[in-house]
């Protein structure tokens, strides 16, 4: 839309709620130049929001409805309709239950509760019930899918045999809770009866269930696309939100999106907008669930996981293509392609030290377990102290793969580190920096993201060699796998049933395929087939699905969640930092 000159405001209406949009404004002169352009990302959001959380409660001849105040200082009272009675009910804005009574029993009455600000009312929020069928729990929904959240409610409207005192549900699937409202999933297909016990003042007690009926997944393939922003996946796997219901992905190309996906419903939550290319570095997530997001336009981002907004962006001096490390402490460490170490505090975003190492591309970041750093270049590894103080640098050239990562093994002794050209695997004495001994891939090329197993393994991957490794911890190779296509910076994840997961770079056959290799004998146990090309490396969430990006048609990807029924191997390096997280911590 174009302006007059003499204004500095405009207003854009006829927008969604919820949605995010950027503005840009730039000026036009009179010899129809244009001047630079500025941008802005904005969410536009209601000044009337509505309730949220509404439960309607049925009882004999009256129901009770429950929900949540919207947080607004504005808010004037609210109007209830109802169907069937042409009088508004008016409530006072403190209120967060009503009961209505003098309804007629089996029939069916539809509420409509609206919130009345000063410039208008809030959309309705709608709920149904019947008087005289009182069910002891209520739920907005008794068909769920796989980890889909539900929150129960008790009725009191059939409990009605003394002041309650306290509830104990039992959901059928070996969980329980004593909470009043408790949120649960269920986390295999079925029937399940959900029952909650009720004990009285009078340490009397009376029971009600509900039958609750879930069905698969909602969704195994989704598309990168949100909002004008998309990409494809390239080198990057998904990490997860602390409670695993939220998983974060950044694309590479056009430009270098950070996707949130809710992993029940296959949406976008939201896309935080780069605007360069990003392969490599990022994302990882903290215990708070702030999310830390390398960039390949030399910025580091924390990013908040609510709305996506961002908390802060660190100016760094070159492209970042290193996966960076978060200690416990809340310092992030970032190696730049200038191989230059950067030390953040994830609070301001400010840099707390920095150093510049030998070689030049950075490669791999690794904090083990008592806080030291080991920093992994094109020509050696070095470890630091958290203060910056170098530790040791290896005397023997080590060509950390580009893009690549390190493992650490389950004694906290030995670091893993991937080479280029053949030079395969190499195994590090953590204390003194000496290389304990390396495993070539002759003729296989850049070698890719080592994982390590509980029992010692260590497995990688390579490039044009196409194959998997199995490595046993004294160097000696337990088996080797071709997959039959190249692997370029597709990346391993060890699931706790034995199995390690690849995907392919190149077609085998028609298709680009993932394959799940048994652990002990390299055969294949699992292949999944794929018209979209994979470049980059697999999670194992925690809802026992296998979570790949893909690289499609149009500069556009996906997002695939493949059931594998399967967790991920906590008790090792079995992925980058080998957790959900992407830590790349011991």
């Amino acid at each position: 839309m174009n302006v007059e000159s003499t204004l500095r405001t405009t207003t854009v209406t006829g927008l969604v709620n919820g949605e995010s949009y950027t503005f840009s404004l730039q000026p036009v002169y009179s010899d129809r130049k244009k001047g630079g352009r500025l941008s802005v990302n904005v969410t536009p959001t209601s000044t009337r929001p509505p309730v949220t959380n509404l439960i309607v409660a049925a009882g004999d001849q009256k129901v009770r409805l429950k929900w949540t105040r919207p947080e607004s200082d504005d808010l004037q009272e609210y109007r209830l309709l109802i169907s069937s009675i042409s009088d508004p009910v008016l409530i006072p804005r403190e209120e967060e239950s009503w009961e209505v009574t003098g309804l007629t029993n089996n029939t069916e009455y539809e509420f409509s509760l609206i919130c009345v600000y000063p410039n208008g009312t809030s959309d309705a929020v709608r709920a149904k019930a019947t008087p005289g069928q009182v069910y002891p729990i209520i739920v907005a929904t008794n068909t769920l899918s796989l980890n889909e959240p539900c929150t129960f409610t008790y009725n009191d409207m059939y409990f009605t045999m003394g002041t309650i005192q306290a509830a104990r549900w039992d959901f059928g699937d070996g969980n329980t809770s004593t909470e009043s409202e408790p949120v649960h999933s269920f986390a295999q297909t079925g029937t399940y009866t959900v029952t909650v016990t009720i004990t009285y003042e009078d340490e009397t007690s009376e029971s009600g269930s509900i039958e609750m009926e879930v069905s698969g997944y909602k969704w195994s393939v989704m598309e990168l696309n949100h909002n004008g922003l998309s990409g494809y996946v390239k080198v990057s796997n998904p990490v997860f939100s602390p409670d695993g219901k939220t998983a974060y992905i950044p694309t590479s190309t056009p430009d270098g999106h950070l996707f949130a996906v809710d992993v029940v419903s296959g949406t976008v939550k939201w896309a935080f907008e780069i605007p360069d290319v990003t392969y490599g570095g990022g994302a990882v997530v903290d215990e708070n669930g702030i999310i830390y997001q390398c960039g390949t336009d030399s910025k580091v981002y924390a990013i908040h996981p609510e709305d996506g907004s961002p908390k802060w962006s660190c100016e760094v001096d070159a492209v970042i293509g290193a996966f960076p490390a978060l200690s416990s402490t809340g310092v992030l460490y970032c190696l730049t392609n200038k191989v230059t170490l950067f030390a953040i505090d994830t609070t301001t975003g400010t840099t707390l030290w920095q150093k510049t190492l030998s070689g030049g591309t950075g490669g791999a970041v690794a904090i083990d377990a008592s806080g030291h750093i080991y920093a992994g270049t094109d020509a050696a590894i070095h470890k630091f102290a958290p203060s910056g103080d170098e530790v040791w640098k290896t005397s023997q050239t080590i060509q950390v793969t580009e893009r690549g990562a390190f493992a650490i093994d389950a004694a906290g002794t030995t670091l893993y580190a991937t080479q280029r050209g053949s030079n395969g695997l190499s195994a590090i004495d953590m204390a003194t920096g000496n290389v304990n001994w390396t495993y070539a891939n002759t003729g296989g090329g850049d070698a890719y993201f080592p994982v390590a197993a509980p029992d010692g393994t260590i497995y990688f991957n390579d490039k044009g060699g196409r194959k998997v490794y199995a490595i046993r911890s004294n160097g000696i190779l337990a088996w080797e796998k071709e997959l039959g296509a190249a692997l370029t910076y597709c990346g391993l994840v060890l699931a706790d049933n034995g199995t390690i997961y690849c995907a392919t770079q190149g077609k085998v056959g028609d298709y680009y395929s993932i394959y799940g290799l048994n652990t002990t004998t390299g055969e294949v146990a699992f292949k999944y087939d794929s018209e979209e090309q994979f470049m980059a490396a697999a999670t194992i969430g925690p809802d026992k699905r296998l979570y790949i990006g893909t690289i499609g048609s149009n500069n556009v990807g996906s997002l695939l969640a493949l059931p594998v029924e399967a967790g991920p191997e906590t008790s090792s390096w079995s992925v980058r930092g080998g957790n959900l997280y992407g830590t790349n911590r011991k």
